[in-house]
């Protein structure tokens, strides 16, 4: 093998990992953004439900934090959600 066939063959193979990102990229962008979507509605109904001064429980709110924490730093959440929260939620931990 010369190194004109090794250029070759690790350019294809380049291309080839180049384009199974893609792909994974298209198949898992969609699912990213329902996820993003999910978290955002988790966050408001619980906001809302604290708002309208439903029974919580406790471990209702302890989710809800780690709702809020994935949303707010995972998925780099808006900031209507943050404001709202922390207007509610200032004495609650």
């Amino acid at each position: 093998m010369d190194i004109l066939d090794l250029i070759i063959k690790l350019s294809s193979l380049i291309v080839a990992v180049g384009v199974i990102l893609s792909n994974i990229n298209k198949i898992f962008n969609p699912i990213y953004k329902k996820i993003n979507e999910l978290e955002k509605n988790q966050c408001k109904n619980f906001l809302a439900r604290k708002e309208n001064n439903e029974k919580i429980t406790d471990s209702q709110i302890n989710r809800a934090y780690e709702v809020y924490d994935q949303y707010i730093n995972d998925l780099k959440g808006n900031s209507f959600i943050k404001d709202k929260w922390e207007m509610l939620m200032d004495n609650e931990h």
